[in-house]
């Protein structure tokens, strides 16, 4: 079978509640798209029903894959998980919440002639933002997209958007390159893709915040800061090769 033109990558990790709303607004919006897509849905290890319903609406279409892994490992091995076993020509993740809008990926297109990469941004000026996150959660959020472009990127206005296209090899190579699993892997990423000289478009997106996010704002926050200087310590041993082209 060709490769087909967009892989779209979701994890998830006891996502069972969320996915009754979402997983069918999901399979609706890409069956109406004439171009040829896969789903691929990575459940990280969940305990409750994700892979059952998952399976359940996978069994219905012939768009969906689901990867399982046996243990909870985090989002960003359970995103290098989907990405490597991806097959299109973009690969596109998204989280399973929907928080930005499936149509918003209508306006990533006109960009991929030119940037191999083409991100969500909720910081720009035009990113609509209709339900925002506490003062503490969305204050923490800029200080982490502080350090992290004086850490590891450059330039990058949010950091942690959950809505990024990637050329499908780049992103194929990126991720199996990467090394962290815990929610500081956007930054390793974004890092590997500027350290190769890969250009990225950040475009403003709508966004809107789910309250039940599973980010921790003490563990979590911890881990992604030590993350950002584990990127660079692993570059300086030389985990990651010169290029991958």
């Amino acid at each position: 079978m060709p490769a087909p033109k967009l892989s779209v990558v979701i994890p998830a990790y006891n996502e069972a509640d969320r996915l009754r709303l979402t997983l069918p607004q999901i399979v609706k919006h890409f069956r109406s798209k004439r171009y040829s897509k896969e789903l691929i849905f990575v459940d990280d290890g969940s305990s409750d029903s994700t892979s059952a319903y998952i399976k359940k609406h996978a069994a219905k279409t012939n768009l969906i894959r689901l990867i399982s892994h046996s243990k909870n490992r985090g989002k960003g091995a359970a995103l290098r998980t989907g990405i490597i076993a991806s097959k299109g020509k973009w690969v596109l993740f998204m989280d399973a919440d929907l928080s930005t809008p499936l149509t918003e990926l209508d306006r990533f297109w006109k960009y991929s002639h030119k940037y191999p990469v083409v991100i969500g941004s909720r910081k720009m000026a035009g990113a609509q933002v209709t339900r925002r996150q506490s003062f503490i959660r969305e204050n923490l959020g800029k200080v982490f997209t502080f350090l992290t472009n004086h850490i590891a990127t450059t330039g990058i206005s949010d950091i942690t958007c959950g809505f990024k296209l990637f050329q499908g090899k780049l992103a194929r190579d990126l991720f199996t390159q990467s090394l962290l699993d815990d929610w500081s892997f956007d930054a390793e990423v974004l890092y590997l893709a500027q350290k190769y000289s890969q250009p990225i478009k950040q475009v403003p997106v709508a966004w809107q915040n789910d309250p039940r996010t599973k980010v921790n704002l003490l563990t979590d926050g911890v881990n992604s800061l030590a993350g950002l200087f584990r990127i660079r310590l692993h570059d300086l041993l030389g985990k990651y090769s010169p290029s991958p082209h």
